[in-house]
């Protein structure tokens, strides 16, 4: 088997099987959420949204396209504040054990435009989450094809999440920097995600409904762009944010 089919069977495995497999966590958010976890949950998720919002540091150019579907999962949520270990296993989503890793699945879709800038817009609406959004990406100088070349890039985006407990917004603003060799390209990114969250209904505290949390938090990057056959991109990457291991993937038509 080549290469390649190892890394689409991957991919589609990444961005299909694993989501398809999780139980519906975002309807334990009201039954969960004290004000030991809020903070906490308010990160995690500013991570996951923010996640995947490029796969390397080139732009794709006036006239570029590109649509696909992508994905983001967090290995473990967060720590709550707490005193005592069962405190602090008890997130906004329940124990953190039992609720293990969280995915989320994207489709996204992106244009080259003039003066070095792509847009791009996602969303997706997954196991009572909703989420919409998209933003622009500005290469700070212009697309290399020599081997070796460096591109960095600048990424800023913003979205909308809704869910039966709780809505939020989210902004973010990335740098993103990529070296272009034959077969596949490299990319580190760093970052940081800005979230607002609104409570709508919290059983354990009802002081809590109608409040909202305000976090920022940095999120890291690294991870290879692969160009695969009939105008195929596949891209998988690790995240490191406040939830701590995450990863990133994507398969995508371009041209």
């Amino acid at each position: 088997m080549k290469i390649q089919h190892l890394l689409l069977a991957f991919a589609v495995c990444v961005l299909c099987t694993c989501g398809a497999s999780a139980r519906n966590v975002w309807d334990d958010f009201g039954s969960n959420v004290t004000r030991q976890n809020v903070r906490a949950f308010t990160k995690d998720l500013g991570g996951l949204i923010g996640s995947g919002t490029y796969t390397t540091g080139r732009i794709l150019g006036w006239g570029g396209f590109q649509i696909g579907p992508r994905g983001s999962m967090v290995f473990k949520m967060s720590e709550a504040n707490g005193d005592t270990f069962a405190e602090r296993q008890k997130t906004a989503l329940g124990n953190r054990d039992e609720v293990g890793e969280v995915f989320y699945p994207w489709l996204q879709a992106d244009i080259g435009m003039p003066f070095r800038i792509d847009g791009f817009i996602r969303a997706s609406s997954y196991q009572g989450l909703t989420i919409a959004g998209g933003g622009l990406r500005w290469g700070i100088t212009r697309p290399n094809e020599m081997l070796g070349s460096f591109q960095p890039m600048l990424v800023v985006a913003a979205h909308s999440a809704s869910a039966r407990d709780f809505s939020a917004s989210h902004y973010n603003a990335s740098l993103v920097l990529s070296m272009k060799f034959k077969y596949f390209v490299p990319y580190i990114g760093g970052g940081v995600d800005y979230t607002t969250l609104n409570i709508n209904r919290a059983d354990l505290d009802g002081f809590l409904v109608g409040e909202r949390e305000h976090t920022a938090t940095a999120r890291a990057t690294a991870g290879f762009n692969f160009k695969l056959p009939s105008y195929l991109d596949l891209s998988l990457a690790a995240n490191y944010a406040y939830y701590g291991l995450g990863a990133e993937a994507s398969l995508s038509f371009r041209f």
